[in-house]
């Protein structure tokens, strides 16, 4: 089987980041929407809210801390936000490919990083390569 090099460096989505916040949002008022009692519905929309941010560091952009992400020479590399040069990283469990999404789940070192990629964040060429790669880390 013939290896072959991946370079990933997507573009920002703020539509997917807009679309986030919409559904935490949401997910942060259905328990008073319902009616839930006030000890329950406040830990959940808590919840929902802290959620936010986990989520808007996997989504590509400035805010998120993995900037460049690669597959070379056997493995994978990541370049992060404010770091020079790239560190090595494995592809973890969380990895989901499907066909107009990708979650990457990413170790560097002791760190879990990660995106969430739609199909308009990269060329469509780099895309495919990107996910045939993942299907055949994963």
């Amino acid at each position: 089987m013939t290896s072959f090099a991946v370079e990933c460096e997507p573009r920002p989505q703020p539509r997917l980041a807009a679309g986030a916040l919409l559904l935490h949002l949401l997910a942060a008022g259905w328990p008073w929407i319902t009616r839930c009692p006030p000890w329950i519905a406040a830990p959940m929309s808590l919840v929902a809210m802290l959620g936010l941010a986990a989520t808007l560091a996997r989504l590509p952009g400035a805010h998120c801390r993995l900037q460049g992400l690669s597959f070379r020479d056997g493995g994978w590399h990541v370049r992060l936000w404010r770091e020079s040069g790239d560190g090595p990283a494995r592809i973890g469990r969380g990895t989901r490919v499907h066909a107009g999404l990708v979650a990457i789940d990413l170790i560097a070192g002791r760190e879990r990083l990660g995106w969430v990629l739609t199909r308009s964040a990269m060329d469509p060429s780099r895309f495919r390569r990107l996910k045939a790669r993942l299907r055949l880390a994963c």
